[in-house]
């Protein structure tokens, strides 16, 4: 019955007001363009005037740590905190083992966004330049979730967990993971894994895979021929493994593993892909020691934000 309800809520909400309907909206497009660029690179088109500025004041950023080398003059006044560390942290500490940058290219193989996460801290800072202005700009996402920026309208630093809650943190992973030609079985059996420990694995975005897949759940696949095994010499030695992806549309497509066994690259050419069409991307994985500082953060919440995320939760329980 509380099932029924909240969904009858939640369309009534969705029919009444453009504005909500169009945020919605926007967040499918986001997710849909994940392979290219993370949801908080991608939320400052204008939709609406009310939502574009909540979205805006959360996602936009200018803060500055020892990754970005900023040189505001404020920098040094930032109070750090970090809450979320302190929920579930040995959990949390035995999945996330190790620190990891990660960098995102365009089709042109030019650096697009670059990831530092941090697994002391249990956080990941993303620094890009932002396509309108073209000036660079620093987000952060801490261990429950949270997308951190600084608003500049208000002066200060904001963070809401909307985008990565229920059925909408779901949405970007599943694209990712096809976009990207991976085995889908490890990620998702890892992430009810994790969910039984209360954790959520589509924290971060593209770190996740860094700690989720190994070469033998490609060869797992191999069977089904959906990749080729080879061996190759890469970073300055031998012994580094490439899958290439065998369907067909994705020719030139290949995931590689160090010679730790560790993931090293994904590389994406797709000229067909039901998501996003052609589409030519690389993200390159880096086991690089980084350091992150979460500025403290308000949270800000969408209007009726809590009860639109409770419809959409798949663990919802009816009465």
């Amino acid at each position: 019955m509380k099932t029924n309800l909240v969904i009858t809520l939640i369309i009534c909400f969705l029919v009444g007001s453009n504005a909500e309907a169009q945020f919605l909206k926007k967040l499918k497009q986001r997710a849909e363009q994940a392979a290219e660029r993370t949801i908080l690179n991608n939320t400052d088109e204008v939709v609406s005037q009310k939502t574009e500025k909540t979205i805006d004041d959360i996602t936009e950023g200018d803060g500055g740590n020892s990754n970005d080398n900023s040189t505001d003059p404020n920098a040094s006044k930032v109070k750090f905190e970090n809450p979320s560390k302190e929920i579930k942290t040995e959990a949390k500490r035995a999945f996330y083992t190790h620190d990891v940058i990660v960098k995102s290219f365009d089709k042109e193989k030019q650096t697009f966004t670059t990831n530092y996460f941090d697994a002391d801290e249990l956080a990941m800072q993303s620094n890009f330049i932002d396509q309108n202005t073209g000036k660079p700009k620093t987000t952060y996402i801490d261990s429950e979730g949270y997308f951190i920026g600084l608003s500049s309208s208000k002066g200060i630093y904001t963070k809401s967990n909307l985008l990565s809650m229920g059925a909408m943190g779901m949405m970007a992973p599943s694209m990712m993971i096809s976009a990207y030609k991976l085995p889908a079985g490890p990620f998702w059996e890892k992430s009810e894994e994790l969910n039984n420990q209360g954790l959520k694995l589509n924290t971060f975005m593209f770190i996740e895979f860094a700690f989720v897949y190994t070469p033998d759940h490609f060869r797992d696949e191999m069977n089904g021929s959906m990749y080729s095994e080879s061996k190759l010499a890469c970073r300055g030695g031998m012994g580094c493994t490439k899958f290439s992806v065998t369907e067909s549309g994705y020719s030139g497509s290949y995931i590689l593993f160090d010679a730790e066994n560790r993931l090293a690259e994904i590389n994406v050419a797709a000229t067909n892909d039901p998501f996003f069409g052609t589409n030519k991307s690389k993200i390159e994985f880096l086991y690089e020691p980084c350091e992150v500082n979460l500025p403290a953060a308000v949270e800000e919440k969408m209007p009726m934000q809590d009860l639109l995320m409770k419809g959409m939760s798949p663990n919802i329980n009816e009465d």
